[in-house]
């Protein structure tokens, strides 16, 4: 009977931590629609003969987006009018092209369509006079720039917003540029310019080639190996603040017995925050030994940066781990100590490894976690990435350090007249026997 309740008990801890997690991925693809791209193009009508022509694929691209319901479904698209996109730009001393990577940068959008000016008169120029240099020169392919960040969610991209772009752009060759573009155009020709096109194997390479996406990573991974320290990482330093109170528990049982309350509290303080900044100098040291670039964001600084991020966030997570782990003692409950730990790193890495939008809206508890606010923070060290959010980031941290600590005091205090009074207890007991 004991074994089947210890299985219920395992059973039911597992599915309920465990389902934490997995909820992030409930439905996800559902949501592919919350994630923002912005669509700004400078294709415009133009003249041929005193004959008024439309900007065929600026026309072409927007039935795509507004049309095509897989396209539709992958991204929440956004389209700014050319007028308004360049107040934008007048506004922040930008043209056209920086703006653009001034709103990915801001984090805006997770993406961004950028048409360039005249794409639809080069491509009909090309095949009016069949001249191939559009295609030789490899011009055509950068009509169309797509613009985004490896570095906003290094995992996540390449498997949402990359993925999709790819998707979307299989999409834009197959079904819209040859209708849409191509066959317009060569309508509006005469027989004598479509017989040139089919004049050698140059200008049939006009048709062959089509305006395929110009991808333009901004902030792309340094290193192959960032992948540890910037993520997966974050589990382990997790683990370390957790064992780095469970190794020091007999020392810190020890030096009680020999200091006053009061100056064991100070003592215990200064060393819980000595055994962090070891702790997460030994992170920055390893990164650096497995030659992931620190000096991206900050230069020579990058290392000592890096330090002191780890730190605030080991500290943090130590000092809740701390308060919780003096409760389960004080009640004499070590059996949950393994089940704190599994649901510490679940609800920390379900609101993190993962973009907000793709999730319900339980989770954007993150705002709140360490873990959290530390990976937003390590992805300015090692991508660059826009340092808006930076500030609140490191306020969090701090504020977790800050109030854990106080907390601790009077955790601590509880802890030591609770075992007071349960040891006086059976003491008087022991007597009345």
């Amino acid at each position: 009977f004991k074994m089947l309740i210890v299985y219920i008990s395992i059973f039911s801890v597992f599915i309920g931590i465990l389902s934490i997690y997995w909820g992030t991925l409930y439905r996800r693809d559902t949501r592919y629609k919350n994630m923002g791209f912005l669509v700004v193009s400078e294709d415009l009508p133009f003249e041929v003969d005193g004959s008024r022509l439309d900007p065929f694929l600026n026309d072409a691209f927007l039935s795509m987006i507004q049309n095509n319901e897989t396209v539709i479904n992958l991204a929440k698209w956004e389209q700014i009018t050319l007028s308004e996109f360049q107040e934008s730009a007048r506004a922040h001393n930008n043209n056209i092209t920086a703006e653009v990577y001034r709103k990915v940068h801001h984090q805006k959008y997770w993406a961004a369509v950028h048409i360039k000016p005249n794409a639809s008169q080069l491509i009909y120029r090309s095949l009016a006079t069949a001249n191939f240099s559009l295609t030789a020169s490899g011009e055509i392919t950068e009509l169309i720039d797509v613009v985004y960040e490896s570095g906003r969610q290094y995992s996540a991209l390449s498997q949402y917003v990359s993925k999709h772009i790819s998707q979307i752009e299989d999409v834009w060759l197959s079904s819209y540029v040859s209708q849409m573009i191509y066959e317009p155009i060569i309508k509006s020709l005469n027989d004598t310019q479509r017989l040139a096109l089919l004049a050698n194997n140059n200008t049939i390479s006009i048709l062959a080639s089509k305006p395929a996406f110009n991808i333009i990573d901004l902030r792309p991974s340094p290193s192959s190996a960032v992948l540890g320290p910037s993520e997966l990482g974050l589990i382990y330093a997790l683990l370390f603040s957790f064992h780095q109170f469970n190794f020091s528990l007999e020392i810190y049982n020890y030096i009680r017995t020999k200091l006053k309350f009061r100056h064991y509290l100070v003592w215990r303080f200064v060393a819980s925050q000595i055994n962090c900044l070891v702790l997460a100098l030994v992170y920055s040291l390893i990164t650096i030994a497995f030659q992931v670039p620190t000096n991206v964001a900050f230069g020579h600084s990058g290392f000592v940066v890096l330090w002191m991020f780890m730190y605030l966030y080991i500290s943090a997570s130590g000092g809740i781990n701390e308060n919780v782990v003096t409760v389960i003692l004080a009640f004499d409950q070590k059996v949950f100590l393994a089940p704190w730990m599994i649901f510490n790193i679940v609800i920390n890495i379900s609101s993190t490894f993962a973009p907000f939008v793709l999730m319900p809206g339980f989770y954007r508890y993150g705002f709140a976690l360490p873990m959290y606010n530390t990976y937003e923070a390590l992805k300015v060290v090692f991508f660059d990435t826009w340092k808006g959010n930076l500030g609140r980031n490191l306020g969090v941290l701090v504020i977790w350090i800050v109030v854990m600590n106080i907390v601790l005091v009077f955790n601590v205090q509880w802890a030591n007249n609770r075992a007071r009074r349960i040891a006086t207890e059976k003491k008087e007991a022991e007597k009345e026997k």
